[in-house]
């Protein structure tokens, strides 16, 4: 079970919005949207339900009165001049253990947090930093810790600039964040656990099952294919940097396999694959 404790945070905001005067509520309505959207973007579908539900029973006559407008103010999920808690406590609930809680929400949350009340929050800050890193491209990972090594050699230690706006941008953590996906690509960040199913086939396997498709498509074979059908078509230093890439896969295709010849082979095979093409009219 995920425990969102971030969530108290969003939690004593609605709460303070909360035992506002109505006529509070309105000056504050563009901050109070602001909490609710992170509020409702980390609820279940469950508890958004039952906060909307709520909402209509105690204030729907109201809000029917004060026209359709009304209907999308936040005061209605706010309020507690009718002596109950306000509405949007349904969806904070379920938000406290909802495990599908979005990195985006997550972020939201912590850019409510007043600079005082950040030190003892390091660890939420860390957290989210660490969890869109790990799911982010190899690309992705790169390009945030170029731009996470220029803030200074402390970088490492103080989280909250890197969740915030930078320079009235985008938070550097926007990197990973907007740039989730598995990385296939053989680098340092590659897991091969999540790689696709023919990736993770051995070689041993391919040959018991006469797994037709991979003998014949695996990234081995498709260099060694590329650079004996293009050879002579290949510039010089390429040409035979490839074919002596062929020579080797002749007589040891699986030892090179198994120690990761495929990524070391990767320039080559795109050099072979671009000289196949017909060359464009004069």
């Amino acid at each position: 079970m995920s425990d969102n404790k971030d969530i108290a945070v969003l939690a004593k905001k609605v709460y303070e919005l909360s035992i506002l005067p109505v006529e509070a509520l309105d000056a504050r309505k563009w901050e109070a949207l602001l909490i609710l959207n992170a509020v409702y973007s980390s609820a279940t579908p469950e508890g958004i339900d039952r906060a909307n539900a709520d909402k209509v029973a105690r204030w729907g006559a109201q809000i029917q009165q004060e026209g359709l407008l009304s209907q999308m103010h936040p005061k209605w999920h706010l309020r507690t001049d009718d002596g109950k808690p306000p509405a949007a406590r349904h969806a904070l609930e379920s938000a406290l253990s909802n495990p599908a809680r979005d990195l985006r929400a997550r972020l939201a949350t912590l850019q409510f947090i007043a600079p005082a009340d950040r030190p003892p929050l390091d660890e939420l800050a860390r957290a989210l930093i660490s969890d869109a890193f790990n799911g982010a491209t190899g690309e992705a990972r790169n390009q945030y810790l170029d731009l996470a090594r220029s803030r200074g050699p402390n970088w490492f230690r103080e989280p909250w600039p890197l969740v915030l706006p930078l320079n009235g941008g985008l938070p550097p953590v926007m990197l990973l964040i907007d740039n989730q996906g598995p990385t296939h690509d053989g680098g340092i960040y590659d897991d091969p656990d999540d790689d696709p199913m023919w990736d993770r086939l051995s070689w041993a396997n391919a040959v018991r099952t006469w797994n037709v498709d991979f003998l014949r498509d695996n990234p081995l074979a498709q260099l060694y294919t590329a650079t004996e059908t293009v050879a002579g078509n290949i510039a010089e230093g390429a040409n035979d940097a490839a074919k002596g890439i062929a020579t080797l896969l002749k007589w040891a295709p699986y030892v090179l396999a198994g120690i990761g010849a495929i990524g070391a082979t990767t320039v080559v095979l795109a050099a072979a694959n671009r000289t196949s093409q017909p060359a464009p009219a004069a």
